[in-house]
This record gives structure tokens, C-alpha cells and sequence, in this order.
């Protein structure tokens, strides 16, 4: 059975979300403690899913004790259900918890977010790769953008469209500031999914505290695996990013969609990042293997991981709060025709864009694998690959050209 543990040190709290959730006890094992000693208690003594904790709370606050759940219990969903807006905590709590709800929460909103919990929790087969996943907080940037953007930061003229224009270079930066204004705390009615906008929107001074107080922000080692290349991933996912803008415009779709589709192009290979960091040597024996021709990357990747980077993207994307829609282009952006959705998507750009692209990041060189003419029939635009690998390339005589 599914099993939440709900943690607040107000009795009439728990009283509430007791009455609140009650029809769906046929479903959920549902636990109540008072504060954070006795949560770390009931965690010793049995095995939960989901933890959904206040984030002020006397003695141990909510940020200390997901930080110890992390540690102790990695595989675990952790969740902040609160009311206080002190920058602060909301700080702490986006370097440790995966979702953020505001009190009084919906008991709907709610229900969503915990069923869409349960729904993934076996999408990775491996524990050990689901506690991995749920375990990173942050990414890392290529040395150069996040050289730029501390120096940026330090300054005290840093302007929010400045910061907004550097973090859409880095898929790192971008997803962690989409994590944070994606969260309820902030009482956004709609999702944001503009790197630029979203520090409007959170301002500059949440984004230094971010950046330079909870260190979401850092350099990648260039050591740790020397096939991999940062540069490589991080050029080959805007240009990912920017050509499935082109093509999703060519639909005369809304502002909204083309924002979620560069965001998923530019996240799309988000995952590999996260398996090079945790498991370099592995990944390493990955992209060898795809640059002497035994394989695709995904292929590689599940010989190796059991899993891809795709899938270990859209986890991760998944936890963080990211939008349906972007969580989705990375998850199937390898594998578009076993995503159930119908109908021209952020996913479909991502994909096109992606096969269109001439390398693979790293500057390994593509496999030669045919586009999916299934789905793209399925979804309705099979006849327009022409004019897309058009927009690709006279995107790429571009770029060849500055």
C-alpha cells in the first residue's frame, strides 16, 4: 500500500489533513507526527513513500529534517507543505525538498501531486538509481557560465534580465530557478518556463541567495570523466533548445508552448549529466563505447544503467515540480511513440530537433537512427519534416557562419 507521513507541530494541522484526506484511505497508508524527532522515530520503525513536512517547525524545522531524510532515506519523495514566505527557509527548503506546497493546500492539488508521485516511483527499476536521482539537488554548470554568472551575482548592478539571459545558456542553473518559481510558495497561477522571466519573478536577490548562500550553483569537474564533455552537452542542448523553438513557431502555437519547448530542448539530455556525475567511470565506458560504434547512446546507457538519460531526466525533472509538458519531451524524447499523449507537443519539437541536430553532445557522431515516421504520423505532422529540416539547416548554416 502507498505510505505517506505527514509531519507538522500544529495538532490542528494534522487534524485537518486527517479529515481532509480521509476518503482516500483505501489507498494510502497515511502517518501523522508532531515534529521532526518524532518523524525520524516512525522512519526507523517502518518504510514510507512520500514524506510531506511544514518547513517551520521548533527544534527540528522542515529543511533539517528532509536534509536527514535525504541522507538516511534517499529513495524517499520529500515534500514541503507550508505557509511561511521567509525567503530564508524557502531558500533551505529548495536545496533539499522536491515539491513545495502552500498551506491552506487544496486537498485536490494535493491528491494530484501525491498520485503523480506513486505513478513514477517505478518507472526506474533499480533502487539504488531512484535513491540517486532523488538524491541530487543541484546540477553543475560548465566552468565559463558559472564563472559569468557568480561574477554577475557579485556585482551589485546585476540586473534580472541579465541573470535571466546567462542561466538560459546552462540546462543546470535553468532547471534549478525553474524548480523554485514552479513552486506554490510563490502563488503562481500558471507555470513559468522562461529562464529570464522566472527571475523577474523570484527577483535578483533570491537568486544570489540561491547561488551563493545554498551553493545550488557550481562548476563541473572537468576530471571526473574525460570522454564526457560539459562544453559539448551544454552546446548541443541549446542548439537542441533553440531549433525546436524554430519548429514549434512554424505551428503558430502560443507563447506559453514555445517557452516549454525550448526549456525541454535545452533540458532534454539533462540526465546525462546526472549519471556522469554520480557514476563517471560508468559513464565513461558509455560514451567510449558509442564512439567506436558498438551502439546508440540509449542503448549504451541500458546495458550499462539498465535505465537512459532520458528517463533519468524526466525523474528528476519530475520530482523538481518541472511542468507536464517538459517532463514529458525529456522523458521520451529518444522513444516519442511510447508517450500515450496525441497531438503536436513540446516533445515532438525536442524530438525532430534533436534527430535533425548533426552530433550527439560530446561531438560523438550520430547513429544513423531513422525518424519515428509512426509517431509523427500519429501526431499529425509527418508532412512537415521538410520544412523543419529546411529551419534546421538554415539554422545551422548560422551558426557554421558566426
Amino acid at each position: 500500500m502507498k505510505s505517506i507521513l505527514f509531519v507538522d507541530d500544529e495538532r490542528k494541522v494534522l487534524d485537518g489533513l486527517k479529515r481532509l484526506l480521509f476518503p482516500y484511505g483505501d489507498e494510502w497508508q497515511m502517518e501523522f507526527a508532531g515534529g521532526g524527532a518524532e518523524a525520524l522515530q516512525m522512519l526507523a520503525a517502518s518504510s514510507f513513500d512520500v514524506i510531506v513536512a511544514d518547513l517551520r517547525m521548533p527544534g527540528m524545522d522542515g529543511a533539517a529534517l528532509l536534509n536527514e531524510v535525504a541522507r538516511l532515506y534517499p529513495q524517499m519523495v520529500r515534500l514541503i507543505l507550508s505557509g511561511t514566505w521567509e525567503q530564508d527557509l524557502r531558500v533551505q527548503a529548495a536545496m533539499i525538498a522536491h515539491q513545495y506546497l502552500s498551506k491552506p493546500c487544496d486537498p485536490e492539488v494535493l491528491r494530484v501531486t501525491l498520485d503523480r508521485a506513486f505513478a513514477l516511483r517505478d518507472v526506474l527499476v533499480d533502487p539504488a538509481l531512484r535513491a540517486l536521482i532523488s538524491g541530487t539537488a543541484c546540477l553543475p554548470s560548465t566552468p565559463a557560465i558559472y564563472s559569468e554568472i557568480i561574477q554577475v551575482l557579485r556585482s551589485p548592478e546585476a540586473s534580472a534580465q541579465q541573470i535571466g539571459s546567462i542561466l538560459a545558456k546552462d540546462m543546470g542553473m535553468t532547471a534549478k530557478v525553474l524548480q523554485l518559481v514552479n513552486s506554490s510558495f510563490f502563488g503562481l497561477r500558471r507555470h513559468l518556463t522562461s529562464p529570464e522571466e522566472a527571475v523577474m519573478f523570484l527577483g535578483v536577490d533570491t537568486i544570489k541567495a540561491l547561488a551563493l548562500s545554498a551553493s545550488a550553483f557550481s562548476a563541473f569537474n572537468v576530471l571526473k570523466c574525460p570522454w564526457f564533455s560539459i562544453e559539448g552537452l551544454q552546446r548541443h542542448s541549446t542548439v537542441v533548445g533553440a531549433m525546436a523553438r524554430e519548429i514549434a513557431k512554424s505551428q503558430k502555437v502560443s507563447k506559453q508552448f514555445l517557452d516549454d519547448t525550448f526549456v525541454a530542448g535545452l533540458l532534454h539530455d539533462v540526465g546525462q549529466l546526472v549519471l556522469v556525475c554520480n557514476h563517471p567511470d560508468k559513464y565513461d565506458r558509455v560514451l567510449n563505447a558509442v564512439a567506436t560504434g558498438k551502439g546508440t547512446i540509449a542503448e549504451a546507457e541500458r546495458e550499462t544503467f539498465g535505465t537512459t538519460h532520458a528517463e533519468v531526466g524526466g525523474y528528476l525533472l519530475w520530482l523538481w515540480g518541472l511542468p507536464d509538458p517538459v517532463v514529458e519531451a525529456v522523458a521520451f524524447h529518444h522513444n516519442p511513440s511510447g508517450c500515450p499523449a496525441d497531438g503536436f507537443a513540446p516533445l515532438t519539437a525536442v524530438y525532430v530537433a534533436n534527430m535533425l541536430e548533426d552530433s550527439l553532445p560530446n561531438d560523438l557522431p550520430g547513429a544513423g537512427v531513422p525518424l519515428d515516421t509512426a509517431y509523427l504520423t500519429r501526431v499529425g505532422v509527418a508532412d512537415a519534416v521538410e520544412a523543419w529540416s529546411s529551419i534546421a539547416h538554415e539554422q545551422r548554416s548560422e551558426r557554421d557562419a558566426t
